[in-house]
């Protein structure tokens, strides 16, 4: 009698070892498309016979083990780090390379327009109209290379806001894969579902910030950056802060009181960080010295001339002070603005002389720019074509680093992720079990039956 009463038990545990692969299977088919889920499995394991003339006591379930591949995970953090960093920079710098306009109507249209004005003078130095013209595209000129300098200002303070927003981003999700760990360590039921919540908190973080992710002893993971900085230990989450840093008024980044600015070099804060500290004031430069360089240029032949009332002409345009802001202080001289009879065309002070008109006009053709090796106009196109070939670089770099974590996807998912035609061989699987098992309890329970009756 006792032996039935084993088997019964036994095939009670059965039935519900196969009930819980049946429940497998559906939570499974039912998170096909939820973001970060991982496969269950079902383990189960064979419960050993208790003596040598025991068949065995059945099956037990030993755990539902969520399937992941760590090193696998781990290299997509690294591609989505660098996939952040590209998407950055092309969002800034896409936006910025649309505003210069196409060829022939930015600031290398003004520029024609200038030189236009002065050889149109050069026709007719005596002419009161002309020189107005001289003026005027001089101040259109110097608009241009406001609007220029303005549009890189206004890009430093996009991703400054950008920055201020993703750092906060940053610190939310550090929060969260700190309180995921410290439920983590717990262990208590759904502790697999609070790993592949951890697991999509800490994708998005790698796409924010090159991380390095350390598994813990206890269940949880460390978070830090690349310099070994922390922003999660355990349960302990550690908060980024931006605020104006240095002369410039830009935000930097501080982890307890030390700015780490320059440690941040990876993901969608590097990208930013690389933007607004490197490509911008490379950009700004070239425009500095663009104006410089014609500003001084100009200057120089003017001031050797005569005006319109045969006196010594002084500087066309504001003097510089340096090669730097030097597009930001860009302008006409106040007295010439106010007068154009100061616009110098004569070169030995005789009315009708235009050797200071002609040899402005042909400063469109000389290489004084850039340390004597580009015109103006090849000024302009070389920063232009900066612009446009880094903006094509990162855009290559983008294709390829899509590539690979689509092929990094494609192998995650043979792991983790969810086969319907599996999970329905599963399903099948578990049901075929679940009435062998269900006929034997039957069987068990008739044979009680029998055995009851012939007692009575």
């Amino acid at each position: 009698m006792a032996g039935l009463f084993d088997s019964l038990s036994f095939a009670a545990g059965a039935l519900n070892a196969q009930r819980i692969g049946l429940d497998v299977a559906g939570q499974n088919m039912a998170n096909i498309n939820t973001v970060g889920y991982s496969r269950r499995m079902l383990m189960l394991a064979e419960v050993p016979a208790g003596d040598v003339f025991n068949a065995g006591r059945g099956v037990e379930v030993v755990e539902i083990r969520a399937l992941r591949d760590l090193f696998v995970e781990a290299q997509l953090r690294g591609e989505r780090q660098g996939a952040g960093r590209d998407a950055a920079i092309i969002a800034h710098l896409a936006s910025l390379e649309s505003t210069l306009g196409v060829p022939g109507t930015a600031l290398d249209a003004r520029l024609t327009e200038f030189f236009d004005a002065y050889s149109t003078l050069a026709s007719d130095p005596s002419s009161v109209t002309a020189r107005e013209s001289v003026v005027r595209q001089a101040r259109e000129l110097a608009t241009a290379f406001h609007a220029l300098n303005d549009r890189l200002d206004a890009t430093e303070r996009s991703i400054d806001a950008d920055l201020a927003g993703t750092i906060q981003e940053i610190n939310a999700l550090s929060g969260q894969v700190a309180r995921l760990n410290a439920e983590i360590i717990k262990a208590g039921p759904g502790v697999e579902t609070l790993r592949d919540e951890r697991a999509v908190a800490l994708n998005r973080l790698a796409e924010l910030a090159d991380i390095r992710v350390l598994s813990r002893d206890d269940g949880g993971v460390d978070v830090t950056l690349p310099s070994g900085r922390a922003l999660t230990i355990g349960a302990n989450a550690y908060a980024l802060t931006v605020a104006a840093g240095g002369g410039s008024g830009l935000l930097a980044v501080s982890l307890d009181g030390v700015d780490i600015t320059a440690e941040l070099t990876g993901g969608r804060v590097g990208g930013l960080l690389y933007t607004r500290d490197t490509l911008v004031p490379g950009y700004r430069a070239q425009i500095d010295q663009l104006a410089w360089d014609l500003a001084v240029q100009v200057n120089t032949v003017h001031a050797g001339g005569y005006d319109a009332n045969g006196l010594a002409a002084g500087d066309f345009f504001v003097p510089p002070g340096a090669v730097a802001g030097a597009a930001a202080a860009f302008g006409v001289d106040a007295a010439v603005l106010a007068d154009s009879s100061l616009v110098a065309a004569s070169a030995t002070g005789a009315i009708g002389d235009n050797g200071v008109a002609r040899d402005i006009a042909a400063l469109r053709e000389t290489r004084f720019g850039a340390g004597g090796t580009a015109t103006p106009a090849e000024m302009w196109g070389q920063f232009v074509f900066g612009v446009g070939s880094e903006v094509a670089l990162i855009r290559a770099s983008q294709a390829s680093r899509a590539n690979v974590v689509r092929q990094l996807e494609t192998l995650q998912a043979r792991t983790s992720g969810v086969s319907l035609d599996e999970e329905a061989a599963n399903l099948m699987r578990f049901q075929r079990a679940y009435e062998a098992n269900a006929r034997f309890f039957t069987t068990i329970v008739d044979t009680l039956d029998t055995l009851m009756q012939m007692v009575r």
